[in-house]
């Protein structure tokens, strides 16, 4: 079929041929639908009432949530499909986008882990240090009550009571402050202002002094001038009199405060144990002097969480301790690390040990001091700051580098998609002179020159198809031509039956025909007399043979002609004889095979030649004379089944000059059946070989008592199905004709 191309103006999107060729949406998405548009007005309405006072803007708090979660719930897919049909239709944002998701995702990825990984670690640090640091408090502290609690088992052993002990108490009674780390033997005067009557215990100590209880033998020692409250000095607990001995160093909670204590149980002899309580409140300047050169320490011994049940108690009495600042950054790189921990707190009254949280604040520049400040000097800190900044530059140069080349890349290759693109809509509007200008030497660039050959060779073949449309035309033309040399009436002899057909295997064929009639006087036909039979096939198909076949009919036609006027002609002359001689011309087709012979031997070709069946039928005494050159000979078929070949003739006609022919006359009886044919009648083959002259005469002798044209129908079915769904290999005719 021919080849139509349909101008891009006449495209519509709703043709399934241009459905995945649509232009970027881009145009269509570029503004927001009204409806959204709308929605997104009423919300920021609702915002902006929410922020006015009174019962206005308490009615619409709640509703901008509900009205913004909604708008986002209907904004989004339509974002993302403008996004997808505007944004990703071009190639170069997709492959951008492949780059960021394939190259910067592991980057972002990495440092994103570096920055958990360092931040984990910084506040580890951050912790590790806070902790040593009170650490360090309660180790001070141990070690000064290991030495009152020694000094007092030693004088127990010498013999003295625990009056004997309470009396001395002001001899060697220790005070030190916890915000300066300073020990003082100072002599503990009566406070003013205390009341009458008022036990010790029940008189409250300056904060921040570090405090004693002393028993022996598990009872209390009353010291003189002793100074107290109910929960300090911290007293003896049952779970401490089960310790055989040692000393313990812990955080203790007591009355819902916070205190650093110490524990000593010192044996005086076989037979008496020394116990020593040092107590100290944690307070802010005691955190102050942990968080020095760290930040700043958080405790919150009012939230005191079970590590067993993982429940949360709140004491309301002491809710936060913090100490030290909080340390200002020295560069946008330095950021604020806050860390959480436990630190373990013993409840004195139980014994059992909850973890209370502890928070550090800091920042990197500050640990990096804590870590390197002590070992390194600051020449060498600063080499490897700038060491580690360097790296951080040239790896970021680097991907700095590899996003340029891969936007070069990018570039390369979306052009060239940018021009085949363009050359297909010029191709698709009909401008087959488009051609891609190729700069590259890749894959890309011989894409491009293979489409500008696919362009040359579209027009060549569009022009090769208008040229075959133009042949096609004309042998149509041909074809209709041809078809009025065939014979139309074949009425008119009364003796005779005649049927003839031909089916070119192409448009045009190269079989040949004909039924010449003969009447008594040609310029005023009244009675039939005979007619002339002939049937020829030119080698060749197509429009070489169907031209050489126009040719034989117009020679057989010219001698015809030519033989009846010299006929009626000579009637007229001088002498019958003549006339008679004359007349005969046509009646001896082996004298016009000569002619023919030497007429298309000095016309045509030297390869080219016909085959040629040529008969003259005389109606009158029912004799048939023939002359066949080269074509397969016919068969008189007689009405029980036996069948003649009409062979005598000679050679092709139009391949040797000076050709003689043989003729010869057969009696035609009544019932007699001619079967002319040629060679696309016997000749095509299947994998049962040719069908041949034997299959041609059964289903002839099958159907012959049948009308000529049921017989001829018979033979080209049971040919068509020979030859099956292949294409049928030459041109086919058959002429029948029965004697009545």
């Amino acid at each position: 079929m021919p080849l139509i191309l349909r101008p891009r103006q006449q495209n519509s999107m709703s043709d399934p041929l241009y459905a995945t060729t649509s232009a970027p949406l881009s145009a269509n998405v570029s503004h927001f639908p009204l409806y959204l548009r709308i929605l997104w007005g009423i919300t920021a309405l609702l915002i902006v009432l929410a922020f006015l006072p009174g019962t206005l803007g308490d009615r619409t708090f709640l509703l901008r949530w509900g009205a913004l979660a909604v708008t986002l719930i209907v904004t989004v897919p339509y974002l993302y499909r403008a996004t997808k049909h505007g944004l990703l239709w071009r190639l170069r944002n997709k492959l951008i986008l492949t780059y960021l998701l394939i190259g910067l995702t592991p980057v972002v990825l990495f440092c994103t882990l570096v920055f958990l990984s360092a931040y984990v670690a910084a506040g580890q640090f951050a912790v590790h240090l806070a902790s040593q640091h009170l650490q360090l408090q309660l180790d001070n502290m141990g070690t000064s009550d290991a030495g009152f609690a020694f000094s007092l088992a030693h004088r127990v052993e010498q013999g003295a009571t625990a009056a004997d002990l309470g009396q001395g108490r002001d001899e060697g009674r220790t005070q030190s402050t916890a915000a300066g780390g300073r020990a003082a033997t100072t002599t503990t005067p009566k406070p003013v202002g205390q009341p009458a009557g008022a036990t010790p215990s029940q008189v409250a100590r300056p904060p921040g002094l570090r405090q004693r209880s002393v028993y022996l033998d598990d009872q209390e020692i009353e010291f003189r001038d002793f100074m107290g409250n109910a929960r300090s000095p911290m007293r003896l607990s049952p779970w401490i009199k089960q310790r055989r001995g040692g000393q313990l160093k812990v955080f203790a909670e007591d009355g819902g405060v916070l205190y650093m204590a110490v524990v000593d149980r010192v044996a005086a002899g076989k037979d008496h144990m020394i116990t020593v309580i040092g107590s100290m409140p944690v307070t802010q300047p005691l955190l102050s002097n942990v968080a020095k050169g760290l930040g700043q320490v958080t405790l919150l011994p009012g939230v005191v969480e079970d590590a067993a049940s993982g429940s949360v108690r709140s004491n309301t009495k002491q809710q936060r301790l913090a100490g030290g600042v909080r340390p200002t950054s020295v560069n946008l790189l330095d950021y604020q690390v806050v860390f959480r921990s436990r630190l373990p707190v013993l409840n004195w009254e139980g014994g059992e040990i909850r973890p209370v949280p502890l928070v550090v604040t800091s920042r990197p520049s500050v640990l990096f001091q804590q870590l390197f400040g002590a070992g390194l000097t600051n020449s060498i800190t600063d080499a490897v700051r700038f060491s580690f900044i360097a790296v951080c530059i040239i790896f970021a140069l680097l991907e700095i580098f590899a996003f340029y080349v891969a936007m070069r890349l990018t570039r390369s290759m979306t052009s060239s998609v940018e021009d085949l693109y363009a050359a297909t809509l010029s191709i698709d509007s009909g401008d087959l002179s488009h051609r891609i200008h190729v700069q590259q030497d890749d894959q890309l660039a011989d894409l491009g020159r293979s489409f500008n050959r696919m362009a040359w060779s579209l027009g060549r073949l569009i022009e090769e198809q208008k040229e075959k449309e133009r042949m096609q035309s004309e042998l149509s033309i041909a074809h209709e031509v041809q078809a009025n040399l065939f014979p139309h009436s074949l009425s008119g002899i009364p003796s005779l039956q005649l049927h003839g057909l031909s089916r070119p295997a192409r448009t045009v064929s190269g079989d040949y025909y004909d039924f010449l009639i003969f009447h008594d006087d040609p310029d005023q036909p009244r009675k039939v007399t005979g007619m002339g039979l002939a049937l020829g096939d030119i080698s060749g198909k197509g429009i070489s043979a169907a031209l050489l076949m126009s040719t034989l009919h117009a020679a057989v036609r010219a001698y015809r002609f030519a033989s009846e006027e010299l006929f009626a002609e000579e009637a007229r002359s001088v002498t019958h004889q003549l006339s008679l001689e004359c007349g005969e011309l046509f009646e001896s087709p082996a004298r016009i095979l000569a002619l023919l012979n030497r007429h298309l031997y000095r016309s045509t070709q030297p390869e080219k030649y016909a085959t040629l069946f040529l008969s003259h039928y005389d109606d009158r005494s029912g004799r048939l004379t023939y002359s066949n050159a080269g074509q397969l000979p016919p068969f008189v078929m007689k009405p029980d089944g036996s069948v003649r070949a009409l062979d005598k003739g000679g050679t092709v006609v139009g391949l040797m000059d000076g050709m003689r022919y043989d003729q010869e006359t057969v009696q035609l009886e009544s019932g007699d059946l001619l079967i002319a044919y040629s060679d696309g009648v016997t000749e095509p083959e299947n994998d049962f070989g040719e069908f041949g002259e034997d299959r041609l005469l059964d289903v002839v002798r099958a159907n012959r008592d049948q009308p000529l044209e049921v017989i001829s129908t018979e033979v080209m079915a049971a040919l068509d199905a020979w030859i099956g769904g292949a294409e049928q290999p030459d041109d086919i005719t058959l002429v029948l004709a029965r004697k009545v």
